[in-house]
């Protein structure tokens, strides 16, 4: 169950960025295809927006390419070594804005000035408590007509059986596998439950997904917080069948009684990442002489 300052620990210090996380899209074969083929199609309609906001920007894996849609671009990460890295790259876009927060508020927002939030493969290491307190903030910063895509945590869903992965590689073992002192049988028990979450038998827990965070308690957040959740896609990661993410999208809550959101279940979200992998794989091997 990650806190705030292990999220901080881990994605704050600039040798975990070497790469700027690139290696996080490997999947998709590049993070410019992750956003074309994946994230795009999924919030074209939300764009271009005035103001644009996303939180946990990391090093600009999709600032890069949401910048180019607004006005004026906001960006707010937990790690000031992440918003060092922003403004040096984005120095020479006026109309990008940098700050540091505390990992669940956006004081930095001026209220009601945001026609589109975003944020994605950051919140879901995030528990209950900072979704709510984000959602809160998002009601403020929010414009009446403004939207949010929020990639978060389903892990709750699946509580009762997360017992199963944790018995074959206990966490304080995953733990202390550091590469130079793995402990005794360390791999042979992440081969064997590699093996059964790709088979759909143990529920994948990889990843620092939170506990505590699924779609049904985001909406219940939600409600809390006077957003209305207008749809959620529950997604695959990495390993396996089981729909431990959910992206979900948000909007102040208007005069009538907010409407249950649309679903989707998609177990296939990893094999659109192949397909788009393969797809730019081919096109980029034709020769341009």
């Amino acid at each position: 169950m990650p806190t705030i300052e292990q999220n901080l620990k881990w994605w704050g210090k600039p040798a975990g960025w070497a790469d700027g996380g690139e290696r996080w899209s490997a999947p998709w074969g590049g993070t410019d295809v992750e956003w074309w083929a994946t994230l795009y199609p999924r919030v074209r309609q939300f764009l271009p927006a005035a103001t644009i906001l996303e939180i946990a920007p990391g090093f600009g894996r999709w600032a890069q390419f949401l910048k180019g849609f607004c006005d004026k671009f906001i960006a707010v990460d937990l790690s000031p070594a992440c918003i060092d890295n922003l403004k040096e790259q984005f120095a020479a876009d006026s109309h990008v804005h940098c700050y540091v927060n505390d990992g669940r508020s956006l004081a930095m927002v001026d209220d009601r000035s945001i026609d589109f939030a975003f944020t994605f493969d950051s919140l879901p290491h995030v528990e209950a408590d900072v979704i709510a307190a984000y959602l809160q903030e998002l009601s403020k910063k929010l414009k009446p007509n403004g939207f949010a895509f929020i990639h978060h945590s389903n892990l709750e869903a699946y509580r009762k059986s997360l017992w199963l992965p944790k018995a074959i590689v206990p966490p304080e073992i995953a733990a202390n596998s550091n590469g130079t002192a793995t402990p005794r049988g360390f791999w042979m028990r992440r081969s064997l439950k590699t093996t059964l979450t790709n088979w759909g038998v143990v529920v994948n827990n990889y990843n620092n997904r939170a506990e505590s965070v699924s779609a049904r308690i985001f909406i219940e957040l939600c409600d809390v917080a006077g957003l209305e959740c207008r749809s959620q896609e529950l997604i695959n990661w990495n390993f396996g069948p089981w729909l431990t993410d959910c992206l979900s999208v948000v909007t102040p809550r208007g005069k009538n009684s907010p409407k249950p959101p649309r679903l989707r279940r998609n177990p296939h979200f990893m094999d659109e990442a192949e397909h788009a992998r393969r797809t730019a794989e081919f096109y980029s091997g034709i020769p341009r002489d």
